[in-house]
């Protein structure tokens, strides 16, 4: 029934005490379950991910745009030797 109700499964794996602990301490403080305070650890997990992997696109696409930048700044000095 637990599966099939609510969209969740089962999942066991160890942690360390203090990993426990902490799970433990902010259900308690914030009257979650402990449930809720893995998924939004994972949250943050994945959004730290995807924040990551933009950061990572936007350096490769900077030098690229820099590159075509330098090549239309040569072409206008040789169009435009006055500007």
């Amino acid at each position: 029934m637990g599966a099939r109700s609510t969209g969740t499964t089962p999942s066991q794996f160890r942690l360390p005490a203090s990993a426990r602990d902490f799970i433990d301490q902010r259900a308690a403080a914030l009257g979650v379950t402990k449930t809720q305070v893995v998924l939004e650890a994972l949250a943050c997990l994945r959004e730290r991910e995807i924040e990551e992997r933009m950061a990572e696109g936007y350096r490769f696409r900077a030098q690229e745009h820099r590159a075509l930048a330098e090549e239309g700044l040569l072409a206008a000095e040789e169009a435009w030797p006055e500007w």
